[in-house]
């Protein structure tokens, strides 16, 4: 008896080669302001079969043009970029170029700006320290339409905002910031200056703060003014 292939190949016929799926080139753009980690992470990247630097940029201005330019599948950007603020970069990006995911790279993320990327719906948040195998798959999920955070930062996100000062003690910190005394604080709200005081100290209390400048320096990190 003889196969199909043996009729084929007495026919003169060649037999139909195997279908294999060709596997779609994901489209990175890469902005961070330090030109070292930039070119260490764009080569890592283009050694991937499936991932592709089609640009960089050192400055937001320049990640925004080249993300409305190319609209890749995925931008890359350094929490931390000069110029145009990389939360006001990914935003727009995300508003005008919603098929591109967006991910935030940081060595050190504020609550606050944690929950600012949550809420404008940039699609992820990670740390720059994490492992190259993590980072490679986070971007090949972005470029499937999913959102890659770090748990731990949201985490934190989430603590900060729900054990903050009250809105009365984050109303006298913030005239303080701003420069006002504490008579003046309390000349403005009726307030005598001994409960002035105290609003001070809770607010000192409850964020763990060394003083009110590190009171003002942590509301403002997570994002209470």
């Amino acid at each position: 008896m003889t196969t199909a292939l043996e009729h084929a190949s007495a026919r003169g016929d060649r037999p139909a080669a195997a279908t294999v799926p060709a596997t779609r080139t994901i489209s990175i753009l890469l902005a961070d302001g330090h030109h070292l980690f930039r070119s260490a992470l764009g080569a890592l990247l283009d050694r991937e079969e499936d991932l592709s630097v089609v640009a960089e940029a050192a400055w937001g201005d320049d990640a925004l043009r080249e993300a409305l330019l190319l609209r890749p599948d995925v931008a890359v950007l350094d929490l931390d970029l000069p110029g145009l603020p990389a939360l006001e970069a990914a935003a727009l990006i995300h508003d005008q170029i919603p098929d591109t995911g967006v991910l935030l790279l940081t060595a050190f993320a504020r609550p606050a700006d944690v929950k600012r990327a949550l809420a404008d719906g940039i699609d992820g948040v990670l740390l720059k320290d994490l492992p190259p195998t993590r980072l490679l798959g986070a971007i090949r999920s972005l470029a499937a339409g999913d959102q890659v955070y770090d748990p731990a930062l949201v985490v934190d996100a989430v603590r900060a905002r729900a054990g903050g000062p009250t809105p009365r003690e984050l109303t006298v910190l913030r005239q303080i910031a701003e420069g006002s005394s504490i008579g003046e604080v309390a000349r403005d709200l009726s307030l005598s200056q001994g409960t002035v005081r105290n609003y001070v100290s809770s607010v000192i209390a409850r964020t763990g703060a060394r003083n009110r400048c590190d009171a003002i320096r942590i509301a403002r990190e997570s994002g209470w003014l």
